[in-house]
């Protein structure tokens, strides 16, 4: 049975098609856009209530990964909605829909303590802890860089954190749907991961050893500051140890999103040759 589209005759500003009003501010949906982002939140379990997308796009069927995600969607019971370009370019957070939005439920929230009693006795905990991430684009790439290391979830602080945002999503190229992120002060996530000995390695400029002569191995979290500062002293004062990463050059740090990629896989290097 062929489709039938709307055109834009008629519409009342604010509508996607006949009834389907979005509210961009509405703090019970969670906008997911691009490619991407949409086939790994449907891949993943997440709830969606229905997607958006180019009526261009869906005409044609030459776009291999939008047939994908159709496919998909009608599969997990998800409506499809064809959508002119103009107005999916209203609804965009992100200035990079690629054609496709989704409208998802949001996660529920899940504390340090309830994810490490999930994961207990099925693997050794990986966890990554933020000081501080202002910018989206850095903590959409972390994210990203952090599920193909492997890490369980990643802690940030209550404030002065940049939010999970369309564009952090974007950004993280879908993997912010499979990587925990849990708000928690900083202090507090320590001491929690202390208590359940787990190895905690602090790393900035300055640290006594080179993160590489380090076993890190087994349950181990990685704590990193900011963007413009490293480790307060509290939070050195927590790890077990406090690692660097060797600079030859006249610029004295790195950026956090690299930083971050440089340990993670080299924990994930050690890991390997344990077997």
């Amino acid at each position: 049975m062929s489709r039938k589209f709307e055109s834009k005759r008629g519409r009342k500003k604010g509508d996607i098609n006949r009834g389907n009003k979005v509210n961009r501010n509405d703090g019970n949906i969670n906008f997911l856009e691009g490619r991407n982002v949409v086939f790994e939140g449907l891949n993943s379990g997440r709830k969606i209530k229905k997607i958006f997308i180019d009526v261009g796009a869906l005409k044609s069927g030459k776009d291999g990964k939008i047939a994908e995600i159709t496919e998909l969607a009608r599969e997990r019971g998800v409506a499809i909605v064809p959508t002119e370009r103009g107005e999916l370019d209203r609804i965009s957070q992100t200035d990079s829909h690629q054609g496709i939005i989704a409208e998802a439920v949001p996660r529920a929230e899940i504390s340090l303590t309830g994810l490490l009693k999930s994961i207990r006795g099925k693997k050794e905990p990986f966890i990554l802890v933020l000081g501080e991430v202002m910018y989206e684009h850095n903590l959409g790439a972390i994210i990203r860089t952090a599920e193909g290391a492997g890490v369980d979830a990643i802690v940030i602080p209550k404030r002065r954190t940049a939010p999970l945002s369309p564009t952090v999503a974007r950004v993280s190229m879908g993997a912010s749907e499979y990587v925990p992120l849990i708000r928690e002060s900083i202090t507090s996530a320590l001491s929690i991961l202390r208590r359940e000995r787990v190895m905690i390695f602090g790393v900035e400029t300055g640290g006594d050893h080179q993160y590489y002569d380090m076993d890190m191995t087994g349950s181990t979290a990685l704590v990193f500051g900011g963007e413009d500062r490293g480790l307060t002293t509290t939070i050195r004062d927590r790890c077990d140890e406090v690692v660097s990463i060797p600079l030859l050059g006249k610029i004295g740090s790195l950026n956090v999103g690299i930083s971050v990629g440089v340990v993670l896989f080299e924990r994930l290097r050690q890991e390997g040759l344990k077997g």
